[in-house]
């Protein structure tokens, strides 16, 4: 394995591991109807997530960013 791949694979297992603490995160805001804070958070995971093969991930943070910003009612802010 070359540098490059050893170093992106060493950042693609932080990204993991931060993203599950993450997951928390999204649960909470969302309880309390944070939309601008969930917005952000889903948005930097969108971003992110593609980069390391997260495709999954990354497509559902999109889509929830997508639903805040359309002001739709997404079952993850419902109570």
């Amino acid at each position: 394995m070359a540098e490059f791949e050893i170093r992106m694979e060493a950042l693609r297992q932080r990204f993991a591991a931060r993203t599950r603490g993450d997951a928390k995160l999204i649960i909470a805001y969302a309880k309390v109807d944070d939309r601008n804070t969930l917005r952000d958070l889903c948005h930097a995971i969108a971003g992110t997530a593609g980069m390391f093969r997260f495709i999954a991930l990354g497509d559902a943070a999109s889509a929830v960013e997508d639903a805040i910003d359309a002001h739709a009612a997404d079952p993850l802010l419902q109570s």
